[in-house]
């Protein structure tokens, strides 16, 4: 039941406006999926079923569609599948019928029947007619109400859309909102039933001839559409290859198109609907519409699984409530009550999404980020959750920063996840790290002590399957590296509540040429998958993934070379300015002479508590900001001679140095940590 993976990528998202955004984002197995519920092969009961409140409200399901949720409570499971089916068929016959009556008002009947059998046979394939379903979690627990979740909980309802490829859709209502599950699926279905090429078509390439050659040509359309629908654009003929690893999916889909398997449940054809299937279909005003409490600012909102708050006109979120608190800075809110609302109450506000990696950094300050090391200054109890009971003591030591959590507007009292040796193991759990007024005597960003969890930037890794390096952490593909190479991490970076981890990377490919990007390499939340995707490794040379002055390293976490005492330039100009403002006098300005790799160069050298009270507590320093357009490195524009010019901040590893010097006639800025963005981009293919 492999639904809907590359079938939903970028390029079809610019070939019809259903689908909006086909993104990677690399959520766990059952995300957002609580009390997760088996079933069986059969119509309405496919494994497995997830809490359908997850997304939406209960009461708007079965106001909206009373008849089509499958009751497990039934005497006879038999006789409720007759049923549930009987009522599902109209729905999905007047609705496949009114999509394409929309997007084709001439579509002949013959093309509009094969369509719908093609459709039927989808919806049999994918789910057996699945969506909701009132189930027991255990023997004498309450029923209550479920939605299809499939693909280890990555495909959401009857239609089973990837929660990997559109994510933001999902959040709003596409997979819970069966109509609008069913409406924005069948885009994809369409665009490939249109596409099919005459050569996918099997010799017949027009629908006219005889009866047996007509039909012929509609099934070869049918089968066409299902696989570039399951497979993705590209394998819009991949029925007809008998060696393809999927040749049993396809020939599944033949079989349920030919012996139309789900009439077996279906007693009346032409028995009309019992929803409001049109109404449903646009989602529009005269349909009931989820209710909860009123969006109001000063008010912490729950939008699904996401935390809002409302500053203006514009809703601004993070995907998990455990991160409310990271909201305080965007705009203030009574953090002491929760109010729920649900997405069709929020259509009226613009919305942005925060990654909770970079909110929280930028709002906590002294908030370590994920993968950093710290060092806890005393003795710390270890905790089998931010609440839970208590494992052991974590001794005073070196550790690194496995997730984090912060609770509290005012208070911001920060947890770490660690992995400290309790009573002779390796025990993983969280440390309270104190508030605003007590992290510094508790734990303190520190240099990495030995290995960690994760690839401490410098570490080499061996890549495990074949993967995709991206420009940006999950955009656009640059090459893909073979699996078992090894590479160097230059820089970690971490997304959203599952903590999905992107290495920064150089790699060389077999073609000669240097490329830098970014590799996916497991999510943390809510178990780790590391080892599925990148893992130590010995270093084969004895690069660096950044230059640094002689006696210095570099600190990912405050993205400078330091020393035990100082942080090393260059410095952004609004970090200058605000190092000039904080009465920092000449030294703010000032270039010191150091060596960097046995070449003396100049640059700013600045106090370390300097340093960090200019550069600010965002994941770039204060001034500057990632961009996609350049490897997404932080980047700042500044004037010079009048004219503007845009910098970029390392890390640079050795190999783009060498390429630097090369290109450049030994410039002394590629031993720095800021180059001119057109000198960057000249080294990138």
């Amino acid at each position: 039941m492999k639904q809907l993976l590359s079938a939903l990528c970028l390029s079809l998202a610019a070939s019809f406006t259903g689908l909006a955004q086909a993104a990677y984002t690399p959520t766990p197995n059952d995300w957002a999926c609580t009390n997760k519920v088996g079933g069986t092969w059969t119509h309405g009961r496919a494994p497995s079923g997830c809490d359908a409140n997850a997304f939406g409200p209960d009461s708007f399901v079965r106001g909206n569609y009373a008849g089509v949720i499958f009751s497990d409570a039934s005497a006879s499971l038999v006789d409720e599948r007759k049923r549930y089916m009987q009522a599902m068929y109209p729905v999905i016959r007047d609705a496949s019928e009114r999509y394409l009556r929309s997007r084709k008002p001439a579509v002949s009947a013959r093309e509009l029947e094969a369509f719908q059998r093609g459709t039927y046979a989808t919806l049999r394939q994918e789910t057996f007619w699945s969506h909701y379903r009132d189930a027991q979690l255990a023997a004498g627990q309450p029923y209550t109400l479920k939605m299809m979740r499939g693909d280890s909980g990555h495909g959401h309802g009857m239609m089973q859309v990837d929660d990997r490829y559109h994510f933001v859709q999902l959040q709003q209502g596409k997979g819970w909102n069966m109509m609008q599950n069913f409406t924005y699926a069948i885009d994809i279905y369409y665009v490939a039933w249109e596409a099919a090429p005459n050569a996918c078509l099997g010799g017949v390439t027009t629908p006219s001839g005889t009866t047996a050659e007509v039909d012929a040509y509609w099934r070869s359309r049918a089968r066409s559409a299902w696989s570039a629908y399951n497979g993705g654009p590209t394998r819009v003929c991949r029925w007809q290859n008998a060696a393809d690893v999927n040749v049993a999916k396809d020939n599944g889909y033949r079989d349920n198109y030919d012996a139309r398997l789900w009439l077996v449940d279906i007693a009346d054809l032409a028995k009309p609907a019992g929803i409001d299937v049109d109404c449903l279909m646009d989602n529009g005003p005269l349909c009931p519409v989820p209710t909860g409490g009123t969006v109001e600012a000063g008010k912490l909102l729950q939008v699904g699984a996401a935390a809002c708050v409302l500053n203006g006109s514009t809703l601004e979120c993070v995907d998990d409530m455990r991160d409310a608190a990271c909201l305080a800075g965007r705009a203030s809110s009574d953090d002491s009550s929760v109010t729920q609302v649900y997405v069709a109450q929020t259509a009226a506000y613009a919305r942005v999404d925060h990654n909770r990696h970079q909110l929280c950094r930028a709002q906590v300050a002294g908030l370590q980020s994920l993968a950093s090391a710290i060092a806890t200054l005393r003795p710390l109890e270890l905790r089998s959750a931010p609440d839970g009971m208590v494992l052991g003591l974590a001794e005073a030591g070196s550790y690194q920063v496995l997730d984090f959590m912060v609770s509290g507007a005012v208070q911001q009292h920060r947890l770490y996840r660690i992995r400290a040796l309790i009573n002779g193991a390796l025990t993983d759990g969280w440390i309270d790290a104190g508030t605003a007024a007590t992290h510094a005597s508790l734990a303190v960003g520190a240099a990495p002590a030995g290995a960690g969890a994760i690839a401490h930037a410098g570490d080499w890794v061996k890549v495990v399957p074949n993967l995709n390096m991206r420009a940006t952490p999950g955009g656009a593909l640059l090459i893909a590296i073979p699996a078992g190479t090894p590479v160097q991490v230059k820089e970690v970076f971490g997304t959203a509540s599952a903590n999905n981890l992107y290495y920064r990377v150089e790699y060389l490919h077999n073609d000669g040429v240097l490329r830098e990007g970014w590799i996916f390499a497991g999510n943390l939340y809510p178990v780790s998958t590391l080892a599925s995707w990148a893992v130590p490794a010995a270093a084969p040379v004895p690069a660096k993934h950044a230059h640094c002055p002689n006696g210095t390293r570099y600190d990912a976490h405050v993205r400078q070379c330091t020393s035990a005492s100082q942080a090393y330039g260059p410095f952004t100009a609004a970090a200058v300015q605000a190092c000039v403002d904080a009465g920092g006098g000449a030294v703010c300005t000032a270039n010191r002479a150091t060596v960097v790799d046995g070449v003396a160069v100049a640059m700013p050298i600045w106090s370390k508590a300097l340093a960090a009270a200019a550069n600010g507590n965002g994941d770039c320093p204060r001034g500057a900001a990632r961009s996609a357009a350049h490897r997404f490195h932080c980047t700042e524009t500044v004037t010079r001679n009048g004219a503007a010019e845009t910098d970029v901040y390392g890390p640079f590893g050795t190999a783009l140095v060498n390429a630097c010097l090369t290109r450049s006639g030994n410039a002394a800025y590629c031993r720095g940590n800021r180059w001119p963005a057109a000198a960057f981009l000249a080294l990138q293919p």
